[in-house]
């Protein structure tokens, strides 16, 4: 008997019926990048996806309830690993603007969907909380603790405009030059006196 104020521990049964089910999922998400990496993420469907991985397709919405919500997963799955790569980058501003660069070069097709690039779509109510994180760790390495403050915003949009830009192919320069511009911006606003707050001039 289980002593009161104690939960059971789930049994053998239930511990492997979880752990498959983690593991398909897990599978599920993995055809869907490989499927995003080679012909974009609108190419992303439940009937592909279970064709690619041997499932029928009723089976696939047993682990999720289509197409927008495993675009969901990786959105979040996405902003918690930008968050973590930041937070464990430094201390300085500069060092978490410049690992959230690194980031969207390095994983170029989350970052898309991440996003919303490239015409893929997923609710930003969704994902308000995952996105909040990026900003606060931001906010941490300025030192500040008003989750609005403009110069979270403007640190943000600078690195996420040279991401966007490189990835369409509009800044066509490599990443040493990426990072330089990102640094110079953000070296430019941490130098620029402060407006009040209100102050729209």
């Amino acid at each position: 008997m289980t002593p009161s104020g104690q939960e059971a521990e789930p049994s053998k049964s239930r511990q492997r019926r979880e752990r498959e089910r983690a593991e398909t999922r897990t599978e599920i998400l993995r055809a869907a990048r490989e499927l995003a990496r080679a012909e974009g993420w609108e190419a992303v469907s439940m009937r592909r996806l279970a064709d690619r991985i041997g499932y029928s397709t009723n089976y696939a919405y047993r682990y999720f309830k289509g197409r927008d919500d495993i675009l969901l997963a990786f959105v979040k799955d996405g902003f918690a690993r930008l968050a973590d790569s930041m937070r464990s980058s430094g201390t300085s501003v500069q060092a978490a603007a410049a690992a959230y660069l690194d980031f969207a070069l390095d994983e170029p097709d989350l970052y898309q969907v991440m996003y919303g690039l490239g015409g893929v779509h997923v609710p930003a109510a969704e994902t308000v909380s995952e996105g909040d994180a990026v900003g606060a760790v931001m906010a941490d390495a300025l030192g500040i603790t008003n989750p609005n403050d403009d110069r979270i915003a403007r640190i943000w949009a600078t690195a996420h405009g040279l991401a966007a830009l490189h990835a369409i192919r509009k800044l066509p320069v490599d990443r040493a030059h990426l990072h330089r511009l990102l640094a110079a911006s953000v070296d430019d606003l941490l130098r620029a006196p402060r407006q009040p707050e209100g102050d729209t001039r």
